[in-house]
């Protein structure tokens, strides 16, 4: 691949490692606690100047903007590289692309854009776009509501009965879903072995189920997907982070061959079942985030996507459609959450309903903190007791998914959201058009152009 820029590559890169930047992401990171907006790079080009300036550096060093920092400093920066026109010049740039991209690129660019006021407006202390429109910027949707937990509280409930575990008065819902986790619970050291064993059972479904319904898409390196080998992931823990799993794709290449690299790594703060580890690696690997990643760079790498489907974008349309795909992996590969139950047994049902309950979580929280004024122990009592959440979950759920300016208006519907627009997708159109879609052999999808694609003709 060449290893220049093109203009309209230069001005999309500049943009997003500049918002990128400026919240304190490091694009180029190795590990997933370093990333932010960019979650990837992977054309192996020479990324922006602006990555290499020194303010870029510094404020990748102090983990982004503060409303503290000199707002001279952040103004220049921003001139500099002029990214307040660039949203506008990239629009500009795509009158020839197909409808499609145009659509993609239009969203991705507003998205940026309203991630770039934010910054700005924070440092400078003026009044920052609104919590709704930071929201419609990632989701294009209008309506912006808090999701009630009743209805999957009882079918946490009944799920708990069916394997053993009733709420009674002494032991309520919270404290018996804790003790079911306490009796299930893996230890650290059968995590790492296991990981490799449960990622190689869930390729061989994956290529039994869903790849051939993709088998006529044309690769420049193996003829068909279920050629690939997808063995590129290395797996590593990490402790003291919010997240569970993080998921980065490297990429890259060797002797001219895609080597397909990725990073996923466990926080070992946060414990696991077995029935957890499974969806973690369906989630993380595959066919989740992994598997997407992977096979959009070997459709770039084959000349069918554009720049933009390296840089895998946070809290924009696009990572709305990633996390909705990396939560429907039982969905894809066994058809339905029912059929997954009947073949992997009774303790998938309990995490349904307890995962359910926590991406309700991730989206209620931001809503009730940064648009209602609920305080942070508010938040955490919440998320305790209507969501159902252990105490390493209620801490992360209190901390960047309520209060962050971007992560909590635009990042924390991802996980419901598009969720519950891919399933319906899959119940209507079936998972071999969304697995066809959601995989990018129709042109690269966020969470509108995949809505489009979906149900078009």
């Amino acid at each position: 691949m060449p290893d220049e820029l093109t203009a309209f590559e230069y001005d999309l890169a500049t943009l997003l490692i500049g918002v990128d930047s400026l919240w304190g992401g490091d694009a180029l990171h190795e590990s997933g606690a370093h990333h932010l907006l960019v979650d990837t790079w992977t054309s192996g080009k020479e990324p922006p100047a602006i990555y290499a300036d020194g303010f870029s550096a510094h404020l990748r060093e102090a983990e982004g903007i503060k409303p503290s920092h000199e707002a001279a400093g952040v103004n220049d920066y921003v001139q500099k590289y002029h990214l307040y026109d660039l949203p506008h010049t990239i629009k500009t740039k795509t009158n020839n692309f197909d409808p499609d991209r145009r659509k993609y690129l239009f969203n991705l660019a507003d998205s940026l854009d309203i991630m770039l006021k934010t910054a700005v407006a924070c440092v400078n202390e003026k009044q920052e776009p609104s919590f709704e429109e930071r929201r419609r910027a990632a989701t294009r949707q209008g309506a912006i509501e808090i999701i009630d937990t009743a209805a999957l509280k009882e079918s946490l409930r009944d799920a708990l009965s069916r394997v053993g575990y009733e709420v009674s008065p002494s032991r309520n819902l919270r404290e018996t879903l804790i003790a079911y986790d306490e009796e299930k619970r893996l230890p650290p050291e059968q995590i790492t072995e296991l990981v490799p064993q449960i990622t190689a059972q869930l390729l061989q479904l994956t290529q039994e189920r869903i790849f051939p319904q993709l088998n006529d898409t044309e690769l420049t390196y193996w003829k068909r997907l279920s050629d690939v080998p997808f063995d590129g992931h290395e797996f590593k823990t990490i402790a003291g982070q919010l997240f569970t799993g993080s998921s980065i794709y490297r990429g890259g290449e060797a002797d001219g061959r895609p080597r397909l690299q990725g990073l996923f790594e466990y926080n070992t703060d946060h414990t696991l079942t077995m029935t957890n580890l499974h969806h973690l690696c369906s989630h993380e690997i595959m066919p989740g985030h992994y598997l997407n990643s992977a096979v959009m760079d070997l459709l770039w790498r084959s000349g069918h996507l554009g720049f933009e489907a390296t840089t895998a974008q946070m809290c924009s349309p696009s990572a709305i459609f990633q996390e909705g795909w990396a939560q429907v992996t039982y969905e894809l590969l066994y058809g339905s959450r029912e059929q997954a139950i009947q073949e992997l047994g009774a303790d998938l049902r309990v995490f349904f309903a307890f995962e359910d309950l926590q991406d309700i979580g991730k989206n209620n929280v931001g809503i009730l903190h940064l648009r209602d004024k609920c305080s942070v122990s508010e938040v955490k009592q919440y998320v305790a007791d209507q969501c159902v959440q252990p105490d390493p979950i209620v801490k992360k759920l209190s901390g960047a998914w309520a209060h962050h300016l971007i992560v909590a208006p635009m990042y924390g519907p991802a996980y419901h959201l598009g969720k519950t627009i891919i399933q319906q997708a899959i119940k209507v159109a079936g998972r071999e058009k969304v697995a066809r879609v959601g995989l990018h052999v129709e042109g690269l999808v966020d969470i509108e152009t995949f809505k489009t694609k979906v149900y078009r003709g």
